[in-house]
């Protein structure tokens, strides 16, 4: 791969910045090695190396199932390998089934069965709650999810969520408390509903067999005042579908299945399998075979976990007549130990075999009773303790020509030790073990990239490496200039020729002068413009991430009693360590062993791995006919994803411009990674009142704005009121250019809006634009992006605020599609194409008309409805306290026959026959001064657009003649008028 392909070009002319390696900001530090958890979208479990013919059972290999506490899992892997083939037939995976007890008591047993690393239900005996039903003989393999002893609490307010989308709801409880009303759903539909006493299960069955797949024990029920509550002590689930199903001659993966009773499952493979050196080979589901790249055949089962979650990832068990065969480095036979985990059989310990590292091992000598004693020797080697080792390796730089370093692999990671004699580095062999501590590296790469002048390369840690200049010269020598700086402070400069290393020294810790950066020059060229060099190796180690460790240090249950620069890091237990039954042991930071619930000791040794894969869509639900402009559309989307960030729903029309986004990350219901998510869109969107111009559906619009034609255009922000009204336009330095007078009133400022406006200075701060002259664009999001539209809109001021204003209207139709993105802690999923349509039909406005009168005069306002056939119900209404309705009037030729219908709180009903759609309101001003609306409140019979509401004005009476108004601006004239209106409405 070239270091192009990371490092990103530069455009000639401008200066480049690209990123050699993306490092990140994170790594495991002592503390996180030390078993706090990281995130990881699929985790591994190794199985024990073999060299020939291989054997593996579920003591053996962690990836198969095994309950630790009855000793059973089942499942066996055995392979007959000629040389690097394995002959049809010859790989054989088989389960047996087994009796295992339900957790809660009261039920009994059933019957189950392992199947490629997990639980599934084999069948159910004969019981007070099922008749005797095998699954397995049916081909069916249902996941078990759930197997809890406990109380839990459902409520009618909070139902009690399950696995699979399913959850229990109460309907209600009997007054005496011996009745429970459930109500099971799944994804939000109901499936099932019962009747339950308390003491008795509840079983919700499937299929024609009608197999139990929910089983809950009701322990009491209470009816309250205001909810009922349901108490449930016992819950055993399975997956309502078969995870598998399966018949004798399927083929799963790589595997047929060739026995399939009530018994046992067995699979052979289908074909031969070629073990080539550094393969990995699929078998089924999530297990392989991994071939090592060495020249003798060494090969391992490896199994994937993908399911969400906290994972145990373990080694072998060992019981208390275990005993393992230890051999010295070279191979000679010591003697036998009760248990020994090490990177062939341990995922926790690290492994690479790709740089061959990986030397962790942790030996039990002994087990007395349920101690393992402190060490004891007898003759060379150990007859008690436990004693953890790993050693120092070389490893080869990616970089060939610069030879190796040291590392060594400790507590499952890996860590930088120093240069030894094997380094080609210009540099002196140095330890950082000596020193009592141990490293991290960043980068090791040989990833070739061509470098010119003006080129910056982030590397790790705040260091940024710039090529100040590249020189070409066939008479003076070729050179590159360098500097290196951290956190944009100057550390270093150099002159660099071709075939040459860069090395940046410096202290880390105790550790004096260390080698941390080394960057290799390989030539520097021409191609008659610009001269480049190519660089082809990088090493970065850190200089502040580093664990200081020394003999003596306490590391869970195990003590630190030697270091060796060339040998490594050696631990032993210094106290007794008691495996008493059903606990858990910190032996080693991050690392437990779990001891059996049984009288028998049997344990093994786990570390915690969070398993958190990318989101998925399991179900989306669209509405399936066109729906109504105007109408409403309904969607529902299952979600699988654990630890979500955010769920957002985005409409877009034909265009891909948005129509409305929401944010669903707070109304999901469900639990872990099982999530439900429901919206609705009334299928009308938002308009400017002007000219119609569709907005996106947001009371903060983003748009352009001039406030005349001199003047250079500003990008700002409209916030859009409740009512569709301008309140506030700003620009992104939050500099104001229009406030309306409830946004003024907000502020708390000493000065009245009607004082603001006729103070000139105070009113540029508030209110610049311009009326008739300034003007706004407003954004449109064209799939995600900001586009400015082409129509300009005028600003200019009416009795109500600004304008335009905006307004409802039924949604164009068309095709429109709904965009669903789900983002967890791991990763982020856009689901897109999900399509619905939305029906057109001529669509009209209705409006009432505006005015602005003087006390006590006498007016009509115009009012339109849209022409109906079969006559339209209208209900207007006005404030009885500012205005008397006196009449209406209608166009109609042969009248309408209008019979209005009033009430004293101000309402108007009109019963319009059809063809009649215009009319003329006539009202008497009274004499408070202020605003106040005429408005439709309901409409019934007609299809609406939109709705336009009108206002009324009422000023001061007529001034006796020969009075003059004083000169003013029309703003500060209207500005009044606002302030009258809002000193009515505090009256009010």
């Amino acid at each position: 791969m070239r270091l192009a392909s990371i490092a990103g070009r530069r455009e000639r002319g401008t200066f480049g910045s690209r990123a050699l390696l993306s490092v990140g900001a994170v790594f495991y530090l002592l503390t996180m090695t030390m078993g706090a958890l990281g995130q990881v979208p699929m985790a591994e479990v190794r199985g024990t190396f073999s060299g020939g013919n291989g054997s593996w059972d579920a003591e053996s290999f962690g990836w198969f199932y095994y309950d630790l506490d009855e000793g059973v899992g089942g499942e066996r892997l055995a392979a007959e390998a000629e040389e690097r083939r394995i002959p049809e037939g010859h790989l054989y995976y088989s389960s047996r089934v087994w009796t295992e007890e339900f957790d809660y008591p009261g039920w009994g047993r059933y019957q189950a069965v392992a199947f490629l690393g997990k639980k599934y239900l084999a069948g159910y005996l004969k019981s007070n709650f099922t008749d005797a039903v095998s699954a397995l003989e049916e081909g069916e393999l249902r996941e078990v999810l759930l197997d809890y002893e406990g109380i839990q609490t459902a409520t009618s307010k909070a139902p009690l969520f399950l696995e699979g989308g399913y959850w229990i709801e109460v309907a209600g409880a009997s007054s005496d408390g011996k009745m429970a009303y459930l109500i099971l759903k799944k994804n939000g539909v109901e499936v099932d509903r019962a009747v339950v006493r308390v003491g008795d299960t509840y079983t919700y069955k499937v299929g024609d067999h009608r197999l139990p797949i929910i089983i809950a024990s009701v322990s009491a029920a209470m009816q309250g005042t205001q909810m009922a509550i349901v108490d449930i002590d016992g819950l055993f689930q399975v997956r309502d579908v078969p995870t598998f199903k399966i018949e004798v001659g399927d083929q799963i993966g790589a595997m047929e299945v060739t026995a399939l009773a009530e018994g046992r499952i067995e699979l052979e493979n289908a074909r031969d399998i070629i073990l080539r050196r550094g393969s990995t080979i699929p078998l089924a589901g999530g297990l392989m075979l991994r071939v090592r790249d060495t020249p003798e055949l060494i090969y391992y089962p490896l199994g994937e976990i993908t399911e969400y979650g906290l994972h145990k990832i373990r080694g072998p068990v060992y019981s208390e007549s275990s005993q393992v065969p230890i051999s010295t480095a070279v191979g000679d036979f010591v003697g036998y130990a009760a248990a020994r985990w090490n990177d062939e059989n341990f995922t926790g310990f690290y492994f690479d075999d790709d740089k061959k590292m990986g030397s962790e091992s942790l030996i039990i000598h002994r087990t007395d009773e349920r101690y393992i004693r402190t060490p004891a020797r007898e003759g060379p080697r150990l007859v008690d303790g436990a004693e953890y080792i790993c050693f120092v390796h070389e490893v080869e730089f990616e970089f060939d020509p610069w030879g190796s370093y040291q590392v060594v692999c400790f507590l499952g990671d890996v860590w930088f030790v120093g240069y030894g004699t094997t380094a080609r580095l210009d540099v002196k062999p140095i330890s950082m073990l000596a020193q009592e501590q141990i490293g991290r590296i960043i980068i090791d790469t040989d990833q070739r990239d061509t470098a010119v002048a003006g080129d910056l390369y982030y590397l790790g840690e705040g260091y940024t490496l710039s090529i100040r200049d590249v020189t070409k010269d066939e008479v003076k020598d070729d050179k590159i200039f360098i500097e290196l700086r951290k956190n944009n402070q100057l550390v270093d400069t150099a002159v660099m020729r071709p075939n040459s290393t860069y090395i940046y020294k410096r202290d880390v810790g105790n550790v004096k002068d260390l080698p941390i950066i080394a960057l290799h020059v390989e030539n520097i060229f021409s191609d008659g413009e610009d001269q480049f060099a190519i660089i082809d190796g990088l090493f970065q180690v850190s200089d502040s991430q580093f664990l200081p460790i020394k003999a003596g240090d306490e590391l869970g249950e195990m003590t630190v009693v030697l270091i060796g620069p060339d040998l490594g890091i050696y631990m032993v237990n210094m106290d007794y360590i008691n495996l008493k039954r059903d606990s858990v042991v910190g032996i080693l930071p991050g690392m437990n062993i779990a001891v059996a619930d049984n009288d028998t000791l049997r344990y093994y040794i786990y570390k915690n791995e969070y398993v958190l894969p990318p989101p998925e869509v399991v179900e989306i639900y669209l509405p399936q006919e066109p729906v109504p402009s105007g109408g409403v559309a309904n969607f529902s989307a299952f979600i699988r994803a654990g630890d979500i960030v955010s769920v957002t729903a985005e409409t877009v029309d034909a265009g891909g411009r948005r129509v409305i986004q929401g944010d669903l990350t707070r109304s999901g219901v469900g639990a872990r990674d099982q999530w439900l998510y429901s919206w609705q869109w009334n299928a009308t969107v938002p308009a400017l009142s002007d000219d119609g111009t569709l907005l996106p559906e947001s009371d903060l619009q983003g748009g352009v704005l001039k406030l005349n034609d001199t003047a250079e255009p500003v990008p700002v922000s409209v916030n859009f009121d409740t009512s569709g009204r301008i309140g506030l336009i700003r620009d992104t330095a939050g500099e104001i250019y229009y406030i309306s007078p409830a946004e003024y009133e907000r502020l708390g400022l000493n000065a009245t809006y009607a004082e603001m406006a006729s103070d000139e200075a105070l009113r540029n701060r508030y209110v610049k634009i311009e009326a008739g002259a300034s003007e706004i664009r407003f954004f449109q999001v064209v799939d995600g992006n900001a586009v400015l539209g082409n129509r300009s809109h005028k600003l200019w001021f009416s009795p109500q605020g600004i304008e335009p204003h905006l307004v409802r209207v039924g949604a164009p139709a068309g095709r429109y599609e709904v965009r669903l993105r789900v983002e967890n802690a791991m990763n982020a999923l856009q689901a897109t194409g999900l399509y619905f349509e939305v029906s057109g039909s001529k669509l009209w406005s209705a409006a009432v008309g505006s005015a602005t009168v003087r006390a006590g005069e006498r007016f009509a306002l115009p009012l339109e409805i849209p022409p109906s056939e079969n006559g339209t119900m209208v209900a207007l209404t006005y404030d009885p306290r500012r205005l008397t309705f006196e009449g209406i009037e209608d166009g109609a030729e042969e009248g309408c026959g209008l019979s209005p219908d009033l009430s004293e709180e101000g309402t108007i009903g009109l019963e319009v026959p059809g063809g009649c759609s215009a009319f003329n309101l006539t009202f008497r001003a009274g004499m408070a001064e202020g605003e106040s609306e005429v408005g439709i409140r309901e409409m019934g019979g007609g299809e609406f657009r939109r709705v336009i509401n009108g206002t009324v004005n009422v000023t001061a009476p007529a001034e006796p003649r020969g009075r003059i108004p004083a000169p003013g601006a029309a703003f500060a004239l209207l500005a009044v008028g606002l302030a009258f209106a809002l000193a009515g409405r505090r009256r009010r």
